[in-house]
């Protein structure tokens, strides 16, 4: 790693690296679809998404650098207070809703894979999705505007799944420990409480349609079986 480089936090499927004000990772065959789409997202002039800047001499992706508070990947780093709140579960919501908003015409080229996928032409009814919109990948800036970083395991699906996803990781539906260890609460009605209070607002932020809604269950089911799988595979 050259002098000016610093290994950044964060990063769990690779090394992150800060050279200036740019960010440096690792590629897979999946980058140029990811750059595609960020490159669109630029031209859409969507703000929620870091600009991709190349691909430097050590053959690693060139990003900008986002700055602003960052959620926590791990129990033992508490979320910063504002990441707790309904109004933060508001602005993802909003945010994924912007963020499928903007892709009204988007050009995918067949022949790039994704992570997860083969490339593809969109299915009707379907877009991209992040597949990880959570708190450790959210940057807020002053103004409370959101960026949402890595993007590896973007991919078309349907426009539920990251709902469902944010659903999860940021009401959180999650076991008592977590809540515990960043809340400070384990009353399991406590639990409950500020549960459904933050679902509420996220959907709030994303307005479904009444069809999402009865579906929203089962794709956070879905959503939490398929990583648990994912997890079980590596």
């Amino acid at each position: 790693m050259a002098p000016d480089e610093e290994v950044l936090s964060g990063g769990s499927t690779t090394v992150v690296v800060g050279v200036a004000d740019t960010v440096r990772r690792h590629t897979g065959p999946w980058t140029p679809a990811v750059h595609r789409l960020l490159g669109q997202l630029e031209s859409a002039r969507f703000e929620g998404a870091p600009r991709v800047r190349g691909i430097d001499e050590s053959g690693r992706e060139v990003l900008t650098f986002v700055e602003g508070e960052v959620g926590t990947l791990t129990a033992e780093e508490p979320l910063a207070p504002w990441f707790r709140t309904p109004a933060a579960c508001t602005a993802v919501g909003a945010w994924i809703r912007r963020f499928q908003h903007v892709q009204s015409g988007l050009r995918l080229d067949p022949t790039e894979p994704w992570r997860m996928a083969p490339g593809a032409e969109l299915a009707p009814g379907e877009v991209i999705v992040h597949h990880d919109v959570s708190p450790y990948n959210t940057v807020r800036h002053r103004d409370g505007a959101l960026v949402v970083l890595d993007w590896d395991f973007a991919r078309p699906g349907d426009p539920l799944e990251d709902v469902a996803w944010a659903a999860w990781r940021w009401a959180p539906l999650m076991a008592g420990d977590r809540w515990h260890a960043e809340y400070g609460v384990d009353v399991a009605d406590q639990v409950q409480e500020r549960q459904q209070r933050n679902l509420a607002a996220l959907l709030a932020g994303y307005r479904p349609t009444a069809q999402q809604r009865r579906e929203l269950p089962e794709a956070i089911h879905a959503a939490m079986t398929s990583h648990a799988a994912d997890l079980g595979n590596h």
